[in-house]
């Protein structure tokens, strides 16, 4: 064996050795259990793009599919295309407003207060129908009067009283 060839094999076994470690730090590091966060160590809130996400995730929770849209400070806005089955009615969609809101409720747990209005707006659709009969319903409500509601401070009729809400019957051919 000549000296090079004796010096590229020790420059190699070097080399293996330090991938070999490299490899045991970093199976090390992905293996080993964190310590639990301290109840103190907890953000006061999270992120505005973990509670759009959160809120995304609870919607989801809730059997609906749609957008949901975090402006801090500003509003929470759920977008969602509700389709409707034989025979269901349009107006049935806008239970899905309360459903909505129970989210925006369930998300101030998580912390994420960050909005001080819930908008919700449903695109009800008949799939597959000759004609189109879809109804849109927009619904809105302060962070407070929500806050509120939920609990118990506001009973159900002086909420609805405080709500926005519109249904706009959309005919096509």
């Amino acid at each position: 064996m000549t000296p090079r060839q004796k010096r590229i094999l020790a420059a190699l076994a070097i080399l293996d050795v330090t991938v070999i470690l490299a490899m045991v730090v970093l199976a090390a590091r992905l293996f080993s259990t964190p310590l639990p966060l301290a109840p103190t160590d907890l953000p006061e809130t999270l992120s505005p793009e973990l509670c759009q996400w959160k809120a995304t995730q609870l919607l989801a929770q809730a059997e609906l599919g749609g957008i949901v849209t975090l402006s801090p400070g500003e509003s929470l806005r759920f977008e969602i295309v509700y389709p409707l089955a034989p025979g269901q009615v349009a107006d049935q969609a806008a239970q899905q407003v309360w459903t909505t809101f129970d989210v925006a409720l369930a998300l101030e747990k998580e912390p994420c207060s960050l909005f001080s209005q819930v908008e919700v707006a449903i695109r009800a659709i008949r799939p597959n129908a000759h004609v189109q009969d879809n109804v849109h319903i927009n619904a809105s409500v302060s962070a407070v009067d929500l806050r509120a509601f939920g609990a118990g401070e506001l009973g159900e009729d002086e909420f609805i009283e405080h709500v926005f809400y519109e249904a706009i019957s959309i005919h096509a051919k």
